[in-house]
């Protein structure tokens, strides 16, 4: 499970984003390897082996081959988002691609190893309420 902020820019506090990590840690103390992940670049966070298909937001064209990420990926400067769809020309970001599963971009996240379940939708609130920020979850399979 990676829990990363829903905008994909934000940067909160480090003690916010400690206090959520701790917070998370302590919801799911069975999970293994917890990681923070906190910079002032944002980062592509996938579902792995999840990972299906890509889909426009506007008309639901399946982007997958056009898929812009790796370009992205190398870039310098990655707080730069914003793509046109290949089908319709209309101007979205990369977190606002149609993934399949969620996925998404955050300068923030924080990961657990098998945690034995999802978040119950109290435990979410509890933690954006920390980070100050709203989340997207993630499930990834390795």
């Amino acid at each position: 499970m990676i829990v990363i902020a829903a905008d994909p820019l934000a940067v909160p506090p480090k003690e916010r984003a400690d206090a959520a990590f701790t917070l998370l840690t302590t919801m799911r103390p069975n999970a293994q390897d917890p990681e923070l992940y906190f910079s002032d670049k944002p980062d592509f966070f996938h579902c792995g082996g999840n990972f299906g298909n890509v889909f426009c937001p506007f008309c639901g064209t399946d982007i997958m081959e056009w898929w812009p990420i790796g370009a992205w990926s190398k870039s310098a400067d990655r707080r730069d988002l914003s793509v046109v769809t290949p089908c319709c020309s209309r101007a979205t970001t990369l977190n606002d691609l149609d993934y399949d599963r969620p996925q998404g971009v955050a300068c923030v996240a924080i990961s657990l190893m098998n945690p034995e379940s999802d978040l119950e939708p109290e435990e979410l609130q509890q933690v954006e309420t920390v980070l100050g920020l709203s989340v997207r979850v993630i499930w990834m399979h390795i």
